[in-house]
Formats: C-alpha cells, sequence, structure tokens
C-alpha cells in the first residue's frame, strides 16, 4: 500500500508518494535527517492504481522500495536516477 499527496505547483501536479511503513519515519542519511513528512505524503492511500494516478501528474517524488520498485517495473523511473537514504529508495522524476 502506498500514501500519496498531490501538490498543484506553477508547472502542473507534483506526485509525492510514499510506501505506507514510512509515513512518519526519521531516516538517518549520513548525518542529516530524512522525515517521511505525512502533510507531503499523505493524504490518500493506493494499490497498484496509483500508476493510472501518477499519469496524471507532472512531476515525481518517491520514497521507499516498493514504490521505486514499482516505478522501475513499469519503465516510470529508471535505476540509475535512485539514490538510497538509510537504506530506503528515492527517486524524483518529471514526465514530459
Amino acid at each position: 500500500m502506498f500514501c500519496y499527496k498531490l501538490h498543484e505547483t506553477q508547472f502542473g501536479i507534483l506526485i509525492a508518494i510514499c510506501d505506507s511503513e514510512l509515513e512518519g519515519k526519521k531516516l538517518d542519511n549520513n548525518g542529516i535527517e530524512f522525515f517521511v513528512n505525512p502533510r507531503f505524503y499523505c493524504d490518500k492511500t493506493a494499490d497498484k492504481e496509483i500508476l493510472k494516478v501518477i499519469m496524471n501528474s507532472n512531476d515525481g517524488n518517491v520514497i521507499g522500495n516498493n514504490i521505486v520498485n514499482l516505478l522501475i517495473k513499469v519503465g516510470a523511473i529508471s535505476e540509475g536516477s535512485v539514490i538510497l537514504i538509510d537504506g530506503i529508495k528515492h527517486a524524483q522524476f518529471s514526465i514530459l
């Protein structure tokens, strides 16, 4: 299950998605704290239907091994665009 929130920006819709179990967690990135903020990532929940929501977005910010692996599997992002934060995959993308 994934948490997501749509954000309207001057460039269109940004979707923020996290694996549900990461909501509210603090990750350590070499001494820099990364907070999976529910106010940014969590408004609604979805499962694989998240792909339909993503297609109506312009940009994305995703954190979680499950969501990142799903997006790699469907070709929405490449493995080269993924970074690790405390062992958790994170990526950002734009849909052109």
